[in-house]
């Protein structure tokens, strides 16, 4: 279990590095190409084609840090009003089937990945983030699903 929470952690502190260096880009890219247009009247296309894609990235990343703190969407609501022995097991059974989803996802996004590299070229390469996402996304939903095994062990 301490080897799983050091990559978890080690997955973490990379997402979130990569998020800074994102959102700075974003901004920079951004703020750069308002003032070159405005300055000197001309405005860069790639900076244009760019955007999305950095955009991209950012909310998919910062997707897998949201589940990483277990705050993502769910009905939190309905498990309030459970028992401790229901919420275990509804989020036993929650995790089986994020991974499940996840897993599936992931093989498809290999595909799309290699078939958007083989129209696009080096440009079908920024796509890659589908299937990181979804294999840590498959990652942090095992990783709940040991977790909650592991804390129900020590709470019998």
């Amino acid at each position: 279990m301490n080897f799983i929470k050091k990559i978890d952690n080690l997955l973490e502190k990379l997402e979130k590095y990569l998020v800074i260096f994102l959102f700075s880009s974003l901004v920079f890219l951004i703020t750069f190409n308002i003032l070159s247009r405005n300055i000197i009247n001309f405005s860069y296309e790639e900076i244009y084609e760019a955007a999305p894609v950095v955009v991209l990235w950012l909310s998919l990343t910062g997707s897998t840090l949201a589940l990483k703190k277990r705050r993502h969407i769910k009905l939190e609501l309905l498990l309030r009003f459970c028992s401790e022995t229901c919420r275990y097991y509804t989020n036993f059974i929650v995790s089986l089937f994020g991974m499940a989803v996840m897993g599936i996802l992931f093989y498809s996004s290999l595909r799309f990945v290699l078939n958007e590299i083989h129209i696009f070229g080096s440009k079908g390469s920024f796509s890659v983030i589908f299937p990181l996402f979804f294999a840590i996304s498959f990652f942090r939903y095992f990783t709940w699903m040991l977790y909650d095994y592991h804390q129900k062990g020590r709470a019998v």
